[in-house]
């Protein structure tokens, strides 16, 4: 995967041009916040870019929007659906969400797999006490808590900090948002997956996170991710975005 023109670490200005979805969820979709979020957390000052002007791209299902050819980072981030590909032959992927999309993008078996939005764990969240189940829906999904009254609702367009906490705080969190499932796996909290139809993708998105820990999400089951593989790709993520400072 070595090739000509590929920024290095040490190539990126000093406010690093990120592309995000800025307008989902009115721009407070938790998983579309999370890109320059964790960057800069991590001391990464970003700003938002087109995809084509963008020099890195790390949490959304946002893959597919860089044009062929493109010569940026790739960290964390995946296709949305099935039949999607790209050619990221002159890109430097540092890590792709899942084996689904590692495939789709015809990439080697030696590229990292991993969800950026797993290190939402060292993120400040706001206490919260402890409160059962939860429910925390797809912007698009106004059903969910209907199925579930007993459980918390906590809207997916809340402050990242004030929806983490409800979250590590869970006994269980009934989700139809990638990144609500997510987090909590991140925060060792089980999730159940309830698909809404009007979450682009289906299940494709849901799959290609779990296998990079080799499981697979079966809806209305709850799932978590092993915890020794969960830290193990926690850290090598860590270090990875740390390797852009």
């Amino acid at each position: 995967m070595a090739h000509a023109g590929r920024p290095a670490a040490d190539d990126l200005a000093p406010v690093v041009k990120l592309n995000w979805c800025a307008s989902c969820g009115g721009g407070r979709n938790f998983g579309d916040q999370l890109g320059p979020i964790l960057l800069r957390h991590y001391g990464i000052p970003v700003e938002w870019a087109k995809p084509a002007a963008a020099e890195i791209i790390t949490v959304g299902s946002i893959l597919s929007k860089v044009p062929g050819g493109w010569r940026g980072i790739v960290l964390g981030t995946g296709f949305i659906k099935r039949g999607m590909t790209k050619d990221l032959s002159h890109a430097r992927v540092l890590a792709v969400r899942g084996v689904l999309t590692r495939r789709a993008a015809n990439l080697p078996a030696t590229v990292p797999l991993g969800d950026l939005g797993i290190l939402v764990s060292d993120l400040p969240r706001d206490p919260a006490p402890s409160s059962g189940a939860i429910a925390v829906p797809h912007y698009v999904d106004h059903d969910l808590h209907a199925r579930h009254p007993e459980a918390r609702l906590v809207p997916i367009t809340s402050d990242p900090a004030a929806l983490l906490g409800p979250i590590a705080s869970a006994d269980l969190v009934y989700t139809s948002s990638l990144h609500a499932l997510i987090a909590a796996d991140a925060l060792g909290v089980p999730a159940v997956l309830e698909p809404h139809p009007l979450v682009h993708g289906g299940l494709f998105k849901f799959q290609d996170y779990a296998s990079a820990f080799g499981g697979r999400i079966r809806p209305g089951v709850a799932y978590a991710s092993p915890r020794p593989e969960m830290m193990e790709r926690q850290a090598e993520l860590r270090r990875l975005v740390e390797s852009l400072r």
